[in-house]
């Protein structure tokens, strides 16, 4: 079934063309990554599917009856609301389908022979097995866990958490939502690795379809089955993940460059007959037959192909002594004076010139309050800190995007470089694809988030630093400055010290890992992947089995048997199905006890309980087959 199609599209911008006219469709369980530059339109064709947006020609249709879900903040309906409220909205008609059936219990218990009360309570119980049953707030404390909101932070309201953590709460309840299209914009940002590769497995099994923009390449080469390329106004389709995608445009390109090559052959040759037989009288007629022929090729004539021309070139200027000791933690604890624990404690640990290190961790595991503490921003709550005099250190801290700079680019520049001369801040920003003349009259707060981070690059690139410390500096970049970027990192002759979520990045950068858990440094020496075939794949699976133990647990009021951890085995989460159900049915008998017009009458409170009883039975019948497996 084809739930969106883009019928020759055509959307300007301030009367330039963002692309020609694009013709594509996403169907039922297609997992579509869209990539590209920064700014060819992949935000703009996401807007367009929801209707935020219109095209200037052609049409995006969306299938009749399909559910569209778009990741934004505007998700939230209330920020009075608390988290768990927040989520729960999304099953108002599940909770009313279950006090229904609790009433056609009631009056089944009256009447047992009423066929109509029978068909009524089947019609409920099928409406609301297919909005996913009774056990609706088990699936909203698993994905609030997933995204990193512990059961302290459900009764919180809205208004009182971060944007970034706003935006955790509107993705968590767009999956709650379960829309049979699901849009996503740079999903990986603001959640941590553990979040990450849960949300792969989610939107893996996912029943609909997922159409999404990303810079990483391992939750694209994790979850795409398509690829379209925004490039030069055009939409390019590729099969497979991006490896597959990879692969197939070098294939292309080699396949249209020999083409290429081939009619550039082909015009020079006749180009050489025209000027050989031109000045020979006999043969004028031929040579003007010729011209013609090399006018028509020259006018269908393909331009010179080309894999990516990435316009950012980074440099980072640093030149350390490999072995120089920078900075010693000893016995150093972090956090804030009015938290009541420390963040991380017991941190022992050397930092020597070139070293590249990459600190993780979960969200709020402490990883920016380190970095703060090693700059002297913060003081540590105990220890010590010893490093050298007079370390430059360059800054890329993260969230720099909600700054408001009324300044351009190139006042900017000027400001903080005064020395530098105009032409030579022109041709640096060109390295960084701001034009002179598209560019100039720019100002850093209208920029987008990809042009910022540009700007930031490049204002880092004009200096020596000894240490460079980058606070997920992958946000916003598309993935093609991504690459240069990490090629630039792998050349930097400095200490570089980054925080970041991208795993193939990390891979790439650094060669040493500082992993925070639960208030615990754990220090390895190597790469991110042998750190996750080691340490990281044992706390991954502890953290993973938390958060479904959380999820599993009673909330206030909830009067259901206790959910066991889930687990992924097809024939296990069957058997899970047919528990949560029977104990859902178990809780409306229940509910059915405290009804008043119940618990006075000792008749229909007996019926009640011998069907609760039954029920009861069944369910531990399951459980012990359960735990058998």
């Amino acid at each position: 079934m084809i739930l969106l199609q883009a019928q020759n599209v055509v959307k300007d911008f301030d009367g330039k063309p963002l692309f020609k006219p694009l013709n594509f469709e996403i169907k039922s369980g297609d997992r579509t990554a869209l990539i590209g530059l920064n700014g060819t339109g992949k935000s703009t064709i996401l807007k367009m599917a929801i209707g935020q947006l219109e095209p200037d020609e052609g049409q995006m249709i969306i299938g009749h009856n399909v559910k569209v879900g778009y990741l934004s903040q505007a998700v939230i309906t209330d920020d009075n609301h608390t988290i768990f409220e927040e989520a729960s909205s999304v099953f108002e008609r599940s909770r009313q389908l279950i006090d229904d059936i609790a009433r056609i219990c009631t009056r089944i218990a009256e009447h047992p022979d009423d066929q109509n009360l029978a068909n009524d309570y089947a019609l409920k119980e099928a409406e609301l097995n297919k909005l996913g049953g009774y056990d609706y707030e088990y699936r909203i404390r698993m994905i609030l866990n997933m995204f990193g909101f512990r059961r302290e932070d459900w009764e919180r309201k809205i208004s009182t958490f971060s944007g970034g953590e706003r935006t955790r709460i509107a993705f968590a309840k767009l999956l709650l939502i379960n829309p049979d299209l699901l849009l996503l914009d740079e999903p990986t940002n603001h959640l941590d690795i553990v979040t990450i590769e849960w949300l792969e497995d989610y939107l893996k099994s996912y029943s609909g379809a997922v159409l999404f923009v990303s810079h990483d390449k391992a939750f694209i080469n994790n979850l795409a089955s398509k690829i379209l390329e925004l490039e030069n106004g055009q939409i390019s389709i590729y099969t497979g993940n991006y490896d597959a995608y990879a692969l197939e445009k070098q294939h292309r390109y080699e396949l249209a460059l020999k083409e290429y090559n081939r009619q550039q052959a082909e015009m020079a040759k006749i180009q050489r007959f025209i000027e050989f037989y031109m000045p020979k009288p006999r043969f004028v007629s031929r040579a003007h037959d010729r011209e013609k022929k090399l006018a028509r090729l020259q006018a269908s004539a393909m331009d010179k192909p080309y894999l990516q021309k990435n316009k950012v070139h980074i440099d980072f200027r640093g030149d350390i002594r490999e072995d120089k000791k920078l900075i010693r933690l000893t016995d150093v604890a972090i956090g804030y004076p009015d938290s009541p624990k420390p963040l991380v404690t017991d941190i022992n640990y050397e930092i020597c010139g070139r070293d590249h290190i990459a600190v993780m961790g979960a969200n709020g595991a402490g990883k920016t309050t380190f970095i703060k503490t090693l700059m002297g921003k913060i003081p540590p709550l105990q220890g010590r800190i010893d490093e050298l005099t007079m370390l430059n250190i360059g800054y890329l801290q993260q969230d720099f995007t909600s700054i408001q700079d009324p300044r351009t680019i190139f006042d900017y520049f000027k400001d903080n470089f005064p020395l530098l001369e105009d032409q030579k801040i022109y041709d640096h920003l060109g390295k960084f694809a701001f034009s002179y003349e598209d560019d100039r009259e720019k100002t850093l707060e209208n920029l987008s988030g990809g042009e910022q981070m540009r700007v930031i690059l490049a204002k880092l690139c004009l200096e020596n630093y000894d240490i460079l410390i980058l606070d997920e500096p992958t946000n916003h970049l598309d993935l093609f400055t991504k690459s240069e970027l990490e090629d630039a990192l792998g050349n930097y002759q400095g200490t570089l010290i980054l925080i970041s979520h991208d795993r193939d990045f990390i891979d790439r950068c650094a060669d040493r890992i500082l992993y925070f858990h639960d208030g615990h440094a754990y220090a390895h020496n190597g790469s991110f992947t042998d750190f996750m075939e080691s340490d990281l794949k044992r706390i991954m699976e502890e953290e993973k089995a938390k958060i479904t133990e959380s999820s599993s647990t009673h909330t206030k009021g909830d009067t259901r048997v206790e959910k066991p951890k889930k687990v992924s085995e097809f024939t296990v989460e069957k058997l899970m199905e047919k528990i949560s159900k029977k104990e859902g049915e178990i809780a409306a008998l229940k509910a059915l006890c405290d009804l008043p017009e119940n618990y006075t009458d000792a008749t229909k409170l007996e019926t009640i309980q011998k069907s609760i009883d039954a029920k009861q039975k069944e369910v531990d019948a399951l459980y012990t087959k359960l735990n058998a497996m």
